[in-house]
């Protein structure tokens, strides 16, 4: 059933829901409301449509179904198949931030399942990537120290009664939430444990490999491998997920990732005598921009290797990151893809000519069009200047 729910003033302000389209917008707003305290709710294009969208008849299942797209591809709504009847189900990531929840009551719908590690990778992203127990950062992509890597840690425990509903899941490095089972649930005296000496190699190792791995690989899911491989473990509706089968303590079982393989050719990106381009770009961007603003070397470097990695032309995301250092934004993949869609926006063709539809005529047309308007413009003046 319907909740109250609260709107934050940020919301508007939000730089990634504003390039979105207005009615996306109006449906993630909508998933408060149909979310329940777990921000857990049904995800079909006709419940959507039913709940949000009644009286809007020209929106269809059709319709809705792109704008739920929108969400899920921005990574605000994360879609699942979820309990013994494989329901289609969706989880609001940051449901928690965004609402303050006065007494919450126990959810009746199925959670995701941390056995996949796809909603592992969703609980990192949302706890920013950082260890809930220790404070310290958690590797993007499978380290060889497997006591460093990524594990979805239940605050309270399976074996005491836990679920995996997201109010009880927490982002940790693997050796912190073993040392937490193994002694004191007491969290404000949590010790870090031995196993993270060397966590800095990890982090390293994590970041140059996601610039050198393959093409393929570096359009899979950072700490996860490529997409192709997911024994049939995705939905075709929304880019769903089934619930993962493999077990948590089982490394090298269904639903977790691979280890990291070693690499015997020469790296995908070709390494000369000069310093790779994202630590030049980095240095040219802080040297630029950092004197006034707080940028961590770390945090653009990531964001610019991640953008590298997938392809991104290195003209126009100097671009992109120069236009938030003149403004003074934070450097974030968030912030990157406002600022390429503002580039986008303002790039125009001179010899593009309108239609009374206001449309421009695509492709070779539109030059021919030009020359066109040129040629009949000619004939008038020629035309005038005779008579």
């Amino acid at each position: 059933m319907p909740r109250i729910r609260t709107v934050k003033p940020e919301f508007w302000e939000d730089e990634l829901l504003g390039v979105m389209p207005r009615d996306a917008r109006l449906l993630f707003i909508a998933t408060f409301n149909m979310a329940d305290d777990e921000g857990i709710l049904r995800w079909t294009p006709a419940y959507i449509k039913a709940q949000a969208f009644m009286y809007d008849d020209d929106l269809g299942p059709k319709e809705v179904d792109q704008l739920m797209r929108c969400l899920t591809d921005t990574g605000l709504v994360f879609p699942f198949i979820g309990g013994v009847a494989k329901q289609q189900m969706a989880m609001v990531v940051n449901f928690r931030k965004h609402q303050r929840i006065n007494r919450p009551q126990k959810s009746k719908l199925p959670p995701p399942s941390t056995n996949a590690w796809q909603v592992r990778e969703m609980y990192a992203r949302r706890d920013g990537w950082i260890c809930q127990l220790c404070g310290g950062e958690i590797p993007r992509r499978l380290v060889a120290n497997d006591d460093h890597n990524l594990m979805a840690d239940h605050i309270r425990p399976v074996a005491a009664g836990g679920t995996d509903h997201p109010s009880n899941v927490r982002a940790a490095h693997r050796v912190c939430g073993l040392s937490r089972r193994g002694g004191s649930d007491d969290e404000e005296g949590f010790i870090p444990p031995a196993g993270l000496a060397g966590i800095e190699d990890s982090l390293n190792d994590s970041l140059n490999r996601s610039v050198n791995e393959s093409v393929n690989d570096s359009h899979a899911p950072s700490n996860s491998p490529p997409r192709t491989d997911t024994n049939g473990e995705f939905s075709s509706m929304n880019h769903s997920l089934t619930e993962g089968k493999g077990k948590e303590g089982n490394r090298e079982g269904k639903g977790n990732p691979p280890t990291p393989r070693q690499s015997s050719g020469s790296p995908a990106v070709a390494q000369t005598g000069e310093r790779a381009i994202e630590d030049r770009m980095t240095d040219a961007f802080l040297e630029r921009f950092a004197r006034g603003n707080s940028y961590k070397r770390r945090q653009v470097r990531t964001v610019i290797a991640d953008a590298l990695a997938n392809d991104t032309d290195s003209s126009e995301l100097w671009r992109a990151i120069e236009r938030l250092g003149e403004t003074s934004k934070p450097v974030t993949a968030n912030t990157l893809q406002f600022a390429f869609s503002d580039i986008r926006k303002n790039t125009q063709h001179n010899n593009v000519i309108a239609l009374a539809s206001g449309q421009p005529l695509p492709g070779p047309d539109t030059n021919l069009a030009g020359w066109g308007a040129v040629a009949a413009s000619l004939a008038t003046f020629d035309s005038e200047d005779s008579a």
